[in-house]
């Protein structure tokens, strides 16, 4: 289901260098994880590109066309190779919470059959296919961006009866309706629990990035700022302030259950620059990691 909303300035980087953090929100077993890279070395113009910077380009083709992730994903029919990296990132964290945590009876990663799933910077839709597979026929998912999802990874989720309820939201997150949006689909599906310690999302995950200016400490930063807005979405306004307790005012907690995960990509800006992010989700979230996925290449 396509929901079209007004479409605003801010936009979504097509993925070429992954950074990712992951987390269980406080007060119940919590993991975030966090890989960081640089941005690759890539310069935008409108203007003639000389013939090192066409040589270049030519390389990158060739070095992209042979990947081993690359061509995996167009054989199964997937947008991107970012999907073998989500995949690989769950995997990890499932053996990070049974170990860190000391919790040996833990399966599986932060994805589970029932989960509802807020996808943001969706498109072109690799992560939105492989959570769909993993949440199944109960879970929810809700896909956000302000481009349309693939075309092929649309029809294999509504094709596939094991795939969960399906929403595609095309709008900026950042909005007031876009977000009332999110809650109203997100209500609906908790309206039917008993349980109220799960109502909210399980999970909010976010592999946007600023489009390329050509400088790369304001492409860090933009796309910085994209992981902060979505983690306000997950944790709330307040998970800047150092003063507020997480969980002490449930109004102010964001659309994460206790338990639930948060997932984002960032490109590696500093101490400075990232500082506020990552104390933010120390507040909240009470075990961390860094993972560089086998997917990510050597470069990222």
């Amino acid at each position: 289901k396509v929901v079209p909303f007004e479409e605003t300035k801010c936009s979504r980087f097509q993925e070429i260098m992954n950074v990712f953090v992951s987390g269980l929100k406080a007060n119940n077993d919590v993991l975030i994880k966090i890989m960081r890279s640089s941005l690759p070395g890539m310069k935008m113009s409108t203007g003639a590109i000389s013939k090192g910077h066409k040589g270049s380009s030519r390389n990158w083709i060739s070095r992209h066309n042979k990947d081993p992730y690359v061509k995996k994903a167009r054989a199964q029919g997937s947008p991107s190779r970012a999907i073998f990296k989500l995949e690989q990132i769950d995997t990890t964290a499932g053996q990070l919470i049974k170990k860190k945590l000391e919790l040996p009876n833990h399966r599986g990663g932060i994805l589970k059959s029932g989960n509802t799933v807020i996808d943001l910077g969706a498109a072109p839709g690799g992560w939105s296919k492989y959570a769909a597979r993993k949440i199944k026929s109960n879970g929810l998912l809700i896909s956000v961006d302000l481009l349309p999802l693939d075309d092929g990874v649309v029809n294999a989720i509504d094709r596939d009866s094991s795939s969960p309820q399906f929403f595609e939201l095309q709008g900026d997150f950042t909005k007031l309706h876009v977000r009332n949006d999110i809650l109203d689909l997100i209500q609906e599906k908790n309206s039917k629990l008993k349980d109220s310690r799960a109502f909210g999302a399980d999970c909010v995950i976010s592999d946007m990035a600023a489009n390329f200016t050509g400088d790369q400490s304001t492409d860090a930063l933009r796309t910085m700022n994209l992981c902060e807005e979505a983690l306000m979405l997950a944790a709330g306004t307040s998970c800047f302030d150092e003063r507020y307790i997480a969980g002490s005012d449930r109004e102010l907690d964001g659309i994460l259950h206790r338990g639930g995960s948060f997932l984002c990509k960032y490109f590696a800006c500093g101490k400075d620059g990232e500082i506020d992010l990552m104390e933010a989700t120390k507040r909240h979230f009470k075990l961390t990691s860094v993972i560089k996925p086998k997917a990510s290449r050597k470069e990222s």
